[in-house]
């Protein structure tokens, strides 16, 4: 069990980078897996057998288990490259880890978070004032495209009980245009939910706040060049086999690149 006392420890993003995310036919890139806040990158981490769950890369036509491909402990996290034209996803699952706030640091983290539904549930119970003793786990997605064919198998739900499902191939558009994302958690989607789209141009971040519809979708108006990462949190109560934990949470990060043309 790993312990932590601060807010930012709790509110550190995990997301892949690719060093490059649109590539030519067999164009090498190595894709890594970042910790960090708001795209800022503190730490890179290897690939780790014991916290992956699953680990799988979908192409066009196929899919394959990377668990059997990966090397333990090796950083960046995967070289890629395809000979066959489309749109890849890469999708990881992450296993438990714990941390420990203190009252006042978690009730920020909730609210900052979009997950301010949990506040009065703590107050319903009577811990308010007490500690925030949480497990989270991950739900980490990427897109790669490689040469001209924008295919549409990115679309489609994997099954995780935390998923962002595009509705649209962001590779199909442009500067300035818009695109959709669907999110499901526990098999239903998850309306007027709060999500988050940030865009890292540069050293320049900026981040987006949007709240599902009724069908669990979001609109992301792509305004700029550069790193996007789609991402959300949802809490709940935990019930079974919570070790020192009182809530679990759900982080689910998606990313993709934008060129300027």
């Amino acid at each position: 069990m790993v312990l932590a006392s601060s807010v930012a420890a709790s509110a550190h993003e995990y997301w892949f980078e690719s060093d490059s995310f649109i590539l030519r036919l067999n164009q090498t890139t190595s894709v890594h897996l970042y910790v960090g806040e708001e795209l800022k990158m503190d730490e890179e981490r290897p690939y780790q057998p014991s916290k992956t769950r699953s680990f799988d890369l979908f192409s066009p036509n196929a899919k394959f288990d990377m668990r059997t491909m990966a090397d333990a402990d090796k950083s960046p996290l995967l070289t890629f490259s395809a000979n066959i034209q489309g749109t890849y996803l890469l999708n990881m699952e992450r296993d438990w880890s714990y941390i420990k706030l203190d009252a006042a640091e978690f009730e920020k983290y909730l609210a900052d978070e979009g997950m301010a539904y949990v506040i009065p549930q703590r107050k319903k119970l009577g811990e308010t004032d007490k500690p925030g003793r949480e497990r989270y786990s991950r739900f980490l997605k990427t897109l790669l495209q490689v040469g001209d064919n924008r295919t549409g198998n990115i679309k489609t739900r994997i099954g995780t009980k935390l998923e962002i499902v595009p509705i649209d191939n962001p590779y199909t558009k442009k500067i300035g245009g818009t695109t959709q994302f669907q999110f499901w958690f526990d098999e239903r989607v998850l309306a007027d939910y709060t999500i988050f789209a940030t865009n890292r141009d540069g050293d320049n971040v900026v981040t987006q706040k949007i709240v599902t519809d009724k069908e669990g979708k979001a609109t992301v108006k792509l305004d700029r060049k550069g790193l996007w990462l789609i991402r959300l949190v949802v809490m709940k109560r935990c019930q079974r086999n919570c070790g020192e934990a009182d809530w679990e949470s759900y982080w689910g990060a998606l990313t993709f690149g934008m060129n300027s043309k």
